[in-house]
């Protein structure tokens, strides 16, 4: 969909940004962590992984033990995980 057929795209970012900032500034229900915006489990997930490693299952791991070892190409586990470098 192109925004900027119904609104002007930096009038939609600012309504968007303070739709965000109502909703980060809303008080949890009892039980919960507060609303969650599109994202946030992702970049959750992002900063876990990149904390601890990405999990794999075993025959995950098997199959790629085997392709770095048949290509050459390093395939470094840590604690059972795929080692995550970021790269600037």
């Amino acid at each position: 969909m192109q925004i900027d057929g119904f609104i002007d795209k930096d009038e939609f970012k600012k309504q968007i940004d303070e739709w965000i900032r109502i909703f980060r500034s809303t008080k949890p229900a009892p039980g919960t962590s507060g609303p969650l915006i599109p994202g946030d489990p992702e970049r959750e997930a992002e900063a876990i992984r990149s904390k601890e490693g990405i999990p794999l299952l075993k025959p995950v791991v098997d199959d790629l033990l085997e392709i770095a070892k048949k290509t050459g190409i390093p395939f470094k586990l840590e604690k059972g995980r795929l080692a995550v470098k970021k790269t600037p």
